[in-house]
């Protein structure tokens, strides 16, 4: 792990980048699901291949963003101090720990209903007449989406707080160079 850099200003291209395509995966899987249902038949397929095929991407991107954090990430020290850094280290992390399990319980979902990926391959479902099954993972996955979207705009709020209100800087080091 890096140590803290308290000359430091802004986080590494590396950082900076993971984060906002983080954001940016998880902005779009939850618009995506919402609109999943207005598609029928092979359209259907797509958009739901298009959320499972993005959902692994953000795996992805999640694992490289926890190994980048704990190997060659710059650290930069707390912002505020006290209480308020303890509740911005528990809000990364648990947006961590939501992403992870939103995308356990996404595979799980996929193989209970037994998805068809762009119609060239067909994910096996799991016990094909256990509806009650789906539906509950079903409800599982939406709930852990609501939970991510409400600690993320939480955690924006948060930023935007530091930049209008308290015009600290925070939100300035998470920003690319122009």
């Amino acid at each position: 792990m890096q140590p803290v850099s308290p000359e430091a200003t802004q986080y590494d291209p590396t950082t900076i980048f993971l984060h906002w395509a983080t954001a940016f995966l998880v902005i779009e899987q939850w618009l995506g699901a919402q609109i999943i249902d207005w598609f029928a038949g092979p359209y259907r397929v797509d958009a739901r291949s298009v959320h499972i095929t993005l959902g692994l991407v953000l795996a992805l991107v999640l694992g490289l963003r926890v190994v980048w954090r704990a190997t060659g990430g710059r650290r930069l020290p707390m912002a505020s101090g006290g209480i308020l850094d303890l509740l911005a280290k528990a809000t990364h992390w648990g947006l961590y720990a939501l992403i992870a399990a939103m995308l356990v319980v996404g595979v799980f979902l996929t193989w209970t209903r037994g998805d068809s990926i762009f119609n060239l391959f067909r994910i096996p479902a799991y016990d094909p007449g256990n509806k009650a099954l789906t539906h509950q993972v079903q409800d599982v996955h939406e709930t852990i989406g609501y939970l991510i979207l409400a600690l993320a705009g939480l955690h924006a709020g948060a930023a935007l707080v530091h930049r209008y209100l308290w015009r600290d800087g925070v939100l300035s080091r998470m920003l690319p160079r122009a």
